[in-house]
């Protein structure tokens, strides 16, 4: 079975939406981490050049990820600049640290 790796950085007031949006379509994990940093619209006269985004980590399976990349999408989505990335990337493996065997996702 092939796998991917979805991982979405978004506003930080729109995590309730894309974990409702997620839950709906069955995801069968999540990972969501608090990060700071900076894209294309930085702004070099703030005081501060980072802002606060979460991070959204999901591995599915590749005949899911068009479904969920529209779902982040559209959970994640205001119209305006800093709304945040998708990107997906292929898995090749994955281990169970418990067992240290390779297991199938």
């Amino acid at each position: 079975m092939e796998s991917q790796y979805i991982v979405a950085i978004v506003r930080p007031d729109r995590l309730d939406a894309l974990e409702q949006a997620l839950h709906a379509l069955r995801t069968h994990g999540i990972t969501v981490s608090k990060v700071r940093g900076f894209g294309m619209h930085l702004n070099p006269y703030a005081d501060e050049w980072t802002t606060e985004h979460v991070k959204v980590e999901v591995f599915a399976r590749a005949a899911d990820v068009d479904e969920l990349v529209a779902a982040i999408m559209e959970a994640a989505h205001i119209g305006a600049p800093g709304d945040g990335i998708v990107a997906v990337m292929p898995v090749t493996r994955f281990y169970s640290i418990h067992t240290r065997a390779e297991v199938q996702p």
